[in-house]
């Protein structure tokens, strides 16, 4: 007779207890976006994402699976634990679904997608005044030691010495093209509009750039200047023929400045098949 009323309290003590969890789970979300959007790179920005790297997820599934009252002193690691492995899931999902990982979104789309988690959490009403004192205590180690390594790398982030960007300039096939694999087939005497992209960590190192483009090493095309389309970005169109004789060809796509090549980038088509071709 007196278990039902026990579980009961249990129960609504839980409920109680989850509101707070949550309302500063989601605290330190927004305060690790405030700081990604609105605070320069550098070791305050680093203190404020923190959480939302070694922190929010894991406490999220802590209190999803009701591993807080059991985990004790070790709730700490155990959160820091499950934080990085559920880091490492969303982006091997994210990747499988995606085909890319946007690091600098990860953790706050991993923390904000488990935050409904801390509305299981489970802990009885009205705590032991030895406990509250105890994760007390572990609280604010944890936050000394937090600010502390904060202070630490702040003093010395500005004695760091400093490696210069090498500047690098890109240059590939672009959209459409960028995604042909293999071979393309094509009828001879067609007419083929290429695009590329080139990037630049400079942007004035996009002035004076060029693009030509030949078959099979002759026969090359009229240089055709880039043409920027955002800062540290060009683009340009090659109108190329296919040859009527030959089966496979190799397209090379040449990025100069005067006569000094930069980058190079090959695209095979082919014109043939069977025997036209030598397969069979």
């Amino acid at each position: 007779m007196t278990g039902t009323p026990e579980a009961t309290g249990s129960a609504g003590g839980g409920r109680r207890s989850a509101l707070p969890l949550f309302a500063a789970q989601a605290a330190l979300v927004l305060l690790a976006l405030l700081g990604e959007q609105a605070v320069p790179g550098g070791p305050a920005r680093a203190v404020l994402v923190l959480p939302v790297l070694l922190w929010t997820p894991g406490r999220s599934l802590v209190a999803g699976l009701g591993l807080a009252r059991g985990a004790g002193r070790f709730l700490a690691p155990l959160c820091v634990l499950l934080s990085i492995l559920a880091l490492i899931a969303g982006g091997l999902l994210c990747y499988a679904v995606l085909g890319r990982v946007r690091l600098a979104v990860l953790p706050f789309a991993v923390s904000t997608a488990l935050l409904p988690l801390c509305l299981r959490e489970r802990r009885a009403a009205r705590p032991r005044l030895p406990d509250l004192l105890a994760d007390g205590r572990r609280g604010a180690v944890y936050g000394v030691g937090v600010l502390a390594a904060a202070a630490l790398l702040w003093a010395v982030a500005g004695h760091l010495p400093g490696a210069p960007q090498q500047p690098y300039v890109s240059f590939s096939l672009g959209a459409p093209y960028a995604q042909v694999s293999g071979v393309l087939p094509a009828a001879p005497g067609q007419r083929l509009d290429v695009p590329v992209v080139a990037g630049a960590s400079r942007p004035a190192d996009l002035a004076g750039l060029t693009v030509s483009a030949g078959f099979d090493g002759a026969g090359w095309s009229d240089p055709v200047a880039l043409t920027g389309t955002a800062p540290g970005q060009g683009a340009a169109r090659l109108q190329v023929t296919v040859p009527r004789t030959g089966c496979l060809h190799r397209v090379e796509l040449r990025l100069s400045r005067g006569a000094e090549q930069l980058r190079s980038v090959d695209l095979y088509v082919r014109t043939g098949e069977g025997s036209a071709c030598g397969d069979g």
